[in-house]
């Protein structure tokens, strides 16, 4: 079976081993490298290369997108939203003919897009072969949930440091609804999507009524699935994984912080990630030092993993979200998570018995469940256990792919 994958990560290419989102990604492909019956290729978008390169028996098709004029850049400034959406619906055949350049050569049996971010999932209009698409985040529902409760869009406008991010901020909204209108335009020519929550199923019937829905689950990071101890610390100990868009809710770290401050508990919190804590902090009057958190910056996956196993408990704080791998990562490993109850995440949790959902941006009954994790050690390390035994069912490697498979034939090869 010849799979042609298109996504935004360049996944092993080069021997990339750096997270930027797509780390499950890489451990897929590893995982298909290993199979006589698979020949991968993988078209991906990258600046300054464009040449295909086969490397242990994949073959790899860096797409070069061309990028916007400075004339196109100003647009964004003065033109509404709708004009600029139509002005990237006239870019629509230059992206086809970039995606067909990889579809061409490879010749696949089937097609697999990830997520519907890019334009990749226009390939759908221009083949007849079949095509999948696997979804991650989905714009049009991140957008209505972008900005947290205490800032408008105009005040968004108007805050960052640097006359750069003030600028961007400015044009920020209008290019997300582009990009939305790119991603509504791609679900009405793609037919098969693979998800794996209740929420992405049913975004996608809104955005293509009737759409052939298969589950997939994923792959996680290799060493995720290594044995490990559990050490629940003297303190109570948090970690976090978060990046920048307010979305994220680092609005909601701070507050519980605050409050946990407040009433004397003897904690810490620690944020893993590239973030900007400027934006939040300035607006809620909250220091992140002053509250006992700690911006951890990018680790790898082995000081993620060793974090996550001395933690007393893994919170999630985002208003919006699919099914966030940081989140199964700590299932996985048998820490008790607490997670905001928004998009996919209540498929990945059952309140009380593998972990605990909060409102989005509660505070108090998240400040009530951390103290109480703490003070009850034998509930958090039975709550932890239940949660690695699903998330080991949830994401047991060979499962996943085998189904990957079986699905991917049944695009190929429909019963009459």
């Amino acid at each position: 079976m010849k799979i042609l994958w298109y996504t935004n990560t360049p996944c092993l290419y080069k021997q990339n081993n750096a997270y930027n989102g797509g780390g499950w990604l890489s451990s897929l492909q590893t995982m298909l490298m290993k199979r006589e019956d698979v020949e991968l290729g993988i078209a991906f978008s990258l600046d300054g290369e464009d040449e295909k390169v086969i490397e242990k028996g994949v073959t790899y098709y860096p797409l070069r997108f061309p990028k916007h004029s400075w004339k196109e850049k100003a647009q964004a400034f003065i033109c509404s939203a709708n004009t600029l959406i139509v002005n990237e619906r006239k870019r629509i055949p230059l992206y086809e003919e970039i995606i067909r350049k990889p579809l061409e050569d490879f010749k696949p049996d089937v097609i697999m897009v990830f997520g519907s971010e890019m334009p990749f999932g226009l390939v759908a209009g221009i083949t007849d072969i079949p095509v999948i698409l696997h979804i991650q985040g989905i714009l049009n529902p991140y957008l209505n949930a972008y900005l947290p409760p205490f800032v408008s869009w105009k005040e968004y406008k108007s805050i960052g440091n640097g006359w750069k991010n003030r600028l961007h901020k400015r044009i920020e909204r209008k290019m997300w609804m582009v990009s939305c209108a790119r991603e509504t335009e791609i679900c009405k020519r793609v037919m098969n999507y693979f998800g794996r929550t209740d929420w992405d199923y049913r975004v996608m019937q809104i955005l293509h009524p009737g759409a052939n829905y298969l589950f997939a689950s994923e792959v996680l990071r290799p060493v995720f699935y290594q044995p490990m101890e559990r050490a629940l610390p003297d303190k109570l100990t948090i970690v976090t994984t978060i990046s920048s868009p307010l979305y994220k809710g680092y609005d909601l770290v701070l507050k519980t912080a605050k409050m946990l401050s407040e009433k004397g508990v003897f904690f810490e919190w620690k944020c893993y990630g590239n973030i900007n804590p400027s934006i939040v902090e300035k607006q809620l009057a909250i220091k992140h030092e002053k509250v006992n958190v700690s911006l951890c910056g990018v680790a790898s996956a082995e000081q993620l993993c060793d974090a996550i196993c001395h933690a007393t408990v893994y919170v999630h704080t985002s208003y919006i979200d699919n099914s966030p791998n940081s989140l199964c990562e700590a299932q996985i490993l048998g820490c008790t998570p607490i997670a905001t109850y928004v998009g996919g995440v209540p498929s990945l949790i059952k309140d009380g018995e593998t972990g605990y959902l909060v409102p989005a941006n509660d505070p108090y009954q998240l400040a009530y469940l951390l103290e109480y994790l703490f003070l009850y050690p034998e509930k958090n390390l039975a709550i932890g256990l239940a949660a690695k035994q699903i998330a080991m069912e949830r994401h047991n490697k060979d499962n996943v792919v085998d189904k990957l498979i079986n699905d991917l034939k049944t695009l190929i090869y429909p019963l009459k």
